[in-house]
């Protein structure tokens, strides 16, 4: 398997994931950097993570699903 390009860095009380570290390049990004880099739709990310929104309508990162019930972000 590989890889995963992201670990969560940073969450809040509540569990929502804020802070994001690629593990390529070491690069830090809060959770509004990320989720706009996904929505230019050619950020690398795109791949393997999407944009989806919680019963708020509040946007958030999730990796996309790969049959793998137990897999998701770090």
């Amino acid at each position: 398997m590989a890889k995963a390009k992201l670990i969560v860095t940073k969450e809040t009380e509540t569990g929502r994931n804020v802070e994001f570290q690629d593990t390529r390049n070491n690069r830090i990004m809060s959770d509004k950097e990320l989720i706009s880099r996904l929505k230019t739709g050619n950020s690398s990310y795109n791949e393997d993570y999407c944009i989806k929104h919680d019963k708020n309508r509040k946007e958030y990162v999730s990796s996309k699903p790969d049959g793998n019930e137990k897999n998701n972000l770090g």
